[in-house]
């Protein structure tokens, strides 16, 4: 960049903007080496190409290309230029990007029905603390099918659970949770199939009971299923069969068998899992911790006994 002189005989800079169009320009031609066609995949004539390079080129003082038998090649310094303008680009399309991203939008949330049953409260007052003008739109589902919604960017977060081996992208871990065999022991009898009730298919519980009973070499049968949390918790009371349950949320008139005859389950993780295609990601992180906060929160007051939810039903609708 050339400087001339100002007042006073300093140096003044001279400042100038170029259009990102010119930019594209540049960029493009770089690429194809060819004026004709640049003008092919930018919708342009050859002569506006042509003259939006020597525009660029009479912008920076600079020798952008040279032509040669296969086309027009970058200079030295045009290629210091080419680097600087894809910077520009993706920073330019990175800001039109955010105008998507608006961190008062809707909140698209996702949790499974017991979870929102112990969590969903603590959750909305803590947000409406933090984030007093977003709007929540809740979707109750089992953890395999919230993860694929959030996959999918049909939702803006979920809290969900996974075995503990499982690792997500874009996940925060809340909390570690031991599961448990739940309701009528006199169920489980040796020699006969252990009856089972559950949500559908997608519900991680079921599928993590189904494997044990199968690595133990035990016979099951779902005998109920439901989507509905207060179904299935009914029909675990009337002993049409057992469930399974997190320590935390199993609530404390919830009969928890020990029976040798069932195999041990293996520990789930809680996580919360979001994606940025609406609402940033740091937006997201705040609300994020928010939620990680209050589900702890809940889970330690339900173990040390110190508050029950009315009416609790957890068994496993995760």
């Amino acid at each position: 960049m050339r400087f001339a002189p100002g007042k006073q005989g300093k140096r003044m800079s001279r400042i100038f903007d170029v259009d990102t169009h010119l930019w594209r320009t540049f960029k493009s031609v770089s690429e194809t080496r060819s004026i004709t066609r640049s003008a092919v995949a930018l919708c342009k004539t050859p002569p506006a190409i042509s003259m939006q390079i020597k525009k660029l080129e009479a912008l920076l003082e600079l020798k952008l290309f040279v032509r040669g038998d296969d086309g027009f090649r970058l200079t030295v310094i045009g290629e210091e230029v080419l680097a600087a303008a894809e910077k520009i680009l993706a920073m330019h399309d990175n800001l039109f990007r955010l105008k998507n991203k608006n961190p008062d939008s809707e909140l698209r949330l996702g949790m499974p029905d017991d979870y929102a049953l112990f969590f969903l409260q603590g959750i909305v007052k803590a947000l409406a603390r933090s984030n007093p003008d977003l709007k929540i739109k809740l979707v109750c589902k089992t953890s395999s099918f919230l993860i694929d919604d959030v996959d999918q960017g049909r939702l803006d977060m979920a809290v969900v659970a996974v075995p503990e081996s499982r690792v997500m992208e874009h996940s925060e871990y809340i909390r570690r949770e031991e599961l448990h065999w739940i309701g009528d022991a006199r169920l489980v009898r040796a020699g006969h199939p252990i009856p089972l009730v559950h949500f559908p298919d997608g519900c991680i519980c079921r599928e993590v009971s189904v494997q044990s009973l199968q690595f133990a070499g035990m016979a099951s049968e779902i005998r109920f299923t439901s989507e509905s949390n207060f179904a299935v918790f009914n029909a675990i009371s009337a002993g049409v069969g057992i469930g399974v349950g997190e320590l935390s949320l199993i609530p404390g008139d919830t009969p928890i068998i020990t029976s040798s005859l069932l195999p041990a389950l293996p520990a789930i993780r809680m996580s919360v899992l979001s994606n940025d295609d609406r609402i940033s990601r740091a937006v997201l992180s705040r609300i994020s911790t928010s939620v990680v906060r209050s589900v702890n929160a809940v889970c330690e007051q339900n173990i040390l006994g110190k508050k029950r939810p009315e009416n609790a039903f957890a068994v496993g609708a995760f």
